[in-house]
């Protein structure tokens, strides 16, 4: 998969997370799964908390060789989404990008078939959440880095498709086997597809889906 081109102004940086090894990491991972996503000819691809739409805008340009699919992305601050929406425009591929508080208007119908999360993971104390700074959205986690990605969760198995999967980047100290087994209470099952280690940092990528009995 290609990495897109990507052009960040220096206002859009004070606000906007510029795309780093967690971002590439979720791409790379992307592109080891393509088979996988080719044979479940994913049709409605949904990414939370878009930035500057690197992610979901490389997913859009590969699957669109071989079929046509809807993207949308979604981000509480209306700059990442206006950067989101160039990021698209200069790589020739059409993603929609809509500001939203997490999933609050996303209607529980089980159509998503690749959900995409990379959350602010960075262990802060509980007001940081609440900073009105928007680069303050992009990595302050709260107790343990968890505050925002625990609200998300329980909505995942309502808007995520039976076939679908769910991909999240999180660090070490969001312990990822702890979210593994939160989702075994949700009929879900995960695991660790990919890591990495950078500047004393553990990345983790989970991919999740609906358990099939």
């Amino acid at each position: 998969m290609d990495t897109p081109i990507f052009n960040l102004s220096e206002e859009e940086l004070h606000d906007v997370y510029e795309p780093a090894e967690d971002s590439f990491l979720l791409i790379d991972t992307l592109e080891n799964d393509l088979e996988l996503l080719k044979s479940q000819k994913c049709a409605m691809c949904l990414e939370v908390g878009i930035g500057s739409g690197v992610v979901i805008t490389a997913l859009a340009m590969e699957l669109r060789k071989y079929f046509t699919s809807f993207y949308l992305g979604i981000d509480i601050n209306a700059k990442a989404c206006q950067a989101s929406k160039k990021t698209s425009i200069i790589n020739s591929v059409r993603v929609e990008a809509v500001q939203m508080d997490l999933l609050d208007g996303i209607v529980d119908r089980g159509i998503f078939d690749v959900i995409i999360f990379n959350p602010p993971y960075v262990a802060t104390e509980p007001l940081e959440v609440l900073d009105r700074r928007l680069i303050f959205k992009t990595w302050a986690g709260g107790h343990r880095g968890r505050e925002v990605m625990d609200r998300l969760f329980p909505k995942i198995p309502h808007i995520l498709s039976d076939n679908g999967f769910f991909y999240l980047l999180v660090i070490k100290d969001n312990k990822p086997h702890e979210i593994i087994e939160l989702f075994k209470g949700f009929n879900m099952t995960g695991s660790i597809v990919a890591e990495r280690k950078i500047r004393g940092e553990h990345l983790h990528v989970l991919r999740f889906q609906k358990s099939q009995y």
